[in-house]
């Protein structure tokens, strides 16, 4: 037994070794996150060069960080202001986006793609919700031993359309019921039964008539030769006559904008040449749908279908059978739109709500509700309600994983909301926003350990702000204040300060090309007053002058340059800004530069030098050991 346990302990050692993808001193980098940072960052093919180049940036990005730490950076005031602003606007985003947004938009595209025909016994709420439970049990105990499902609805439903049609529903799709409702029912194979289900205004049982594909989304115009409410017989039959009037017109050759425009009482369409948002079969009235999706080409006219709202005429525009393409952002952005907008977004919050309650290890522990509301009256009304808090303290009322939530934090909420007395329904629903409130303020407040994405969001953000600080401690403050050091290393180095071909030149930046062409004009004029024709510009044109390397020149390849001519205006096409240059002298280059025309080149080498004997003390300090093994991995 001790040799096995040896062995296992030995195994768990190899295996956490094995994950280990460098050391530095005693600290560690595992393969996962190296990976991530690589993998987030790297956009090219994945080959080894890639992997070490940058392997050995991520040694020197951890030596610095470590570095920062051991100064103590990561106490600087502002510097924790800094992560806990970021770590409050990050934790904002992930307490709205709550993880499962992209599963319910990428669920809803899916479901798009298969229409139901689905029928259903439907119960109303009614004043008695008990009565309501029992009979929609009753109408399930009569399916499931046998009785016929469109007789039962016919006999047990509480609404006369549903009877009248015994409780045939017709084709739905994505979006067409609530939520809730609308996943019970793409659960269920062609011929099934739901269990009851609750509604937001009764119990429904669905049954699953069949699935088919989806026909598609379908763009049409109409004419609607609306039937009022409470029509006589000769009113409706004088409308389907007028509605078969403007068929043979439309037949005969009558442009169906004009029709629309002289017959269609639908005032939102008619306007617009009666032209629908696109629509698919579930999206209307079963007789429309039909009619609609029987058309066969784009252009074609139905006859004159009824509905509840009286007579159609229906223009195929277009039909798209083409699936979603959820990798184009275009199309991803209209499928979060509409989930964004629908009831979804409450089932993602409850969803979340549990999924938090889970994470932050909620246990209700048992309570006397009659007694604890008793004690919140007793606390609304005291004026020495802190005594009571201080006896509450130790009355736990649920558990968190590490936190015990005692009753005095109840009444501590209940007051603190300037809540008045309760029945007792009204301090349940009190009680649940607390317990709400609570577990997600308790799991936001451990994010870190909840939720592995916002660890690595947070911990780059410290490590970036701490990289920051210590190089501008160690290197990008230190390198250009240090005069002498940049002089010796100018002089041992003079050979590399040499200028390029060039020009010493005039080059004038402008807002626009109308003030460009403005100051040339002037420019041209009198080439010496430059600086004076800038002030006459109020800003909208800057100038620089000295001498400029051809790479640092706003021209084209090619342009020929010549001491004293102006070069041609080159407009950016991003923002529309403008450009020229006077040209006062053309340089060989291979002479040397002086020690200020060169400072710039020198401080960013001096700071390069800087930074390399500084890495090389850390590696001193922090030994560092790659795992070949591990590192191999990495481009299996």
């Amino acid at each position: 037994m001790r040799n096995l346990i040896i062995a296992l302990l030995l195994l768990a050692g190899l295996q956490s070794t094995a994950q280990t993808l460098f050391t530095y001193g005693p600290h560690s980098v595992s393969k996962a996150e190296f990976w991530r940072a690589y993998t987030r960052n790297n956009t090219a093919a994945i080959t080894e060069t890639s992997v070490q180049e940058y392997l050995d940036l991520y040694i020197r990005f951890k030596l610095k960080v470590q570095a920062a730490r051991d100064l103590k950076l990561d106490t600087l005031t502002s510097l924790q202001s800094d992560i806990a602003g970021f770590r409050a606007q990050m934790a904002d985003q992930f307490m709205r986006q709550q993880g499962y947004l992209k599963e319910l938009i990428e669920e809803a595209a899916l479901r798009s793609q298969t229409e139901l025909e689905v029928a259903h016994v439907f119960v109303a709420f009614g004043d008695d919700s008990v009565a309501a439970r029992q009979k929609i049990e009753g109408a399930w105990r009569q399916l499931k031993a046998g009785a016929v499902f469109s007789a039962t609805a016919r006999t047990v439903s509480t609404d006369p359309y549903v009877r009248a049609t015994d409780g045939y529903i017709g084709f739905i799709s994505v979006f067409s019921l609530p939520y809730e409702l609308e996943s019970v029912v793409y659960a269920l194979q062609p011929g099934g039964l739901s269990a009851p289900v609750k509604g937001p205004n009764g119990w429904h049982i669905f049954r699953l008539l069949q699935r088919r594909p989806t026909l598609g989304t379908l763009q049409a115009a109409h004419i609607l030769l609306a039937v009022p409410e409470g029509a006589s017989q000769q009113e409706i039959g004088f409308i389907q006559q007028k509605a078969d009037s403007v068929y043979r017109q439309l037949v005969n050759g009558l442009p169906f904008a004009q029709a629309v425009e002289k017959y269609s009482d639908d005032k939102l369409t008619y306007m617009a040449g009666g032209v629908l948002p696109a629509f698919t079969f579930s999206s209307f009235d079963t007789a429309f749908s039909q009619a609609a999706f029987a058309l066969a080409a784009d252009g074609a006219i139905s006859r004159p279908v009824r509905t509840r709202w009286g007579w159609h005429i229906i223009r195929r525009i277009s039909l798209s059978t083409t699936a979603p393409n959820l990798n184009d952002a275009t199309v991803y952005q209209q499928w979060n739109e509409r989930v964004m907008a629908s009831d979804r977004m409450e089932a993602l919050a409850r969803r979340h709500r549990e999924e938090m309650k889970r994470a932050s290890g909620y246990k209700p522990l048992p309570i006397n509700e009659a007694a604890l509301w008793q004690l919140t009256d007793s606390t609304l009304e005291a004026k020495n309600y802190a005594a009571i808090y201080r006896s509450q303290q130790q009355k736990p009322l649920f558990q968190l994983k590490e936190k015990t939530i005692s009753v005095a934090d109840w009444l501590r909420f209940a007051r603190g909301k300037g809540t008045e007395k309760q029945s007792p329904a009204g301090y349940a629903r009190l009680l649940q926003e607390f317990t709400e409130t609570t577990v997600e303020q308790y799991y936001k407040d451990r994010l870190e350990r909840m939720n592995d994405q916002f660890r690595f969001q947070v911990q780059e953000f410290t490590e970036g702000s701490l990289l920051f600080e210590v190089m501008e401690r160690k290197i990008w403050s230190v390198a250009p204040a240090d005069t002498a050091g940049l002089l010796r290393y100018f002089e041992a180095n003079r050979s590399r300060y040499l200028w390029q071909p060039g020009v010493t030149a005039v080059i004038v930046n402008c807002a626009d090309t109308s003030i460009a062409n403005e100051v040339l004009r002037l420019m041209r004029a009198n080439p010496a007053g430059w600086e004076e024709h800038m002030n006459q510009m109020g800003g909208y044109a800057l100038a620089d002058s000295g001498r400029f390397e051809y790479t640092q020149l706003p021209v084209r390849e090619g342009t020929r340059l010549t001491a004293g001519t102006f070069t041609p205006i080159e407009t950016n096409p991003n923002d529309g800004s403008s450009s020229f240059c006077y040209i006062l002298a053309v340089h060989a280059g291979g002479d040397p530069r002086s020690f200020e025309e060169a400072r710039g080149l020198v401080i960013n080498d001096y700071q390069l030098q800087l930074e390399e004997q500084w890495i090389t003390e850390l590696k001193k300090k922090y030994p560092v050991k790659v795992n070949e093994a591990v590192r191999k991995q990495l481009l299996q």
